[in-house]
């Protein structure tokens, strides 16, 4: 893994962690986060700096119970990383246990991811938490 790479998954691990200072210091004050294009789902919509993002990272446990951010491979090719991984938890309003695959594009300036680009499966998401049946 390159430098790039190794930032992402340092923000990972910080992640699992809980601690989500960490997370924030792997990325630019300005980041802009790209999730899905539904905004009843935690993460959706688009997010910009630090104090937006650290707010929706944090109502994912509104959402989950033992919700995990698993990422199993990273490819670094210059300034982007891809994460290639999954998801799992508990879905607090349906109980329904879950595990769904993600794919995330890191675009970093300087070291430090400038753009997150979320993409997972969205409807297994939805189906999980309630949202459509």
């Amino acid at each position: 893994m390159g430098a790039n790479a190794d930032t992402i998954k340092s923000a990972f691990d910080a992640f699992g962690r809980g601690d989500i200072d960490a997370v924030l210091a792997a990325w630019h004050e300005d980041v802009r986060w790209e999730g899905t294009n539904d905004d009843r789902l935690p993460m959706g919509g688009r997010m910009e700096g630090h104090e937006a993002v650290a707010k929706g990272l944090g109502s994912l446990a509104e959402s989950w119970d033992d919700f995990e951010a698993v990422a199993d491979e990273f490819h670094e090719s210059g300034d982007n990383v891809i994460v290639l991984g999954h998801f799992a938890g508990t879905a607090k309003a349906t109980g329904k246990q879950t595990r769904f695959p993600f794919v995330h594009i890191y675009r970093m300036r300087d070291g430090k991811a400038g753009e997150v680009l979320a993409l997972s499966d969205t409807y297994e998401v939805a189906k999980a938490l309630g949202v459509v049946s």
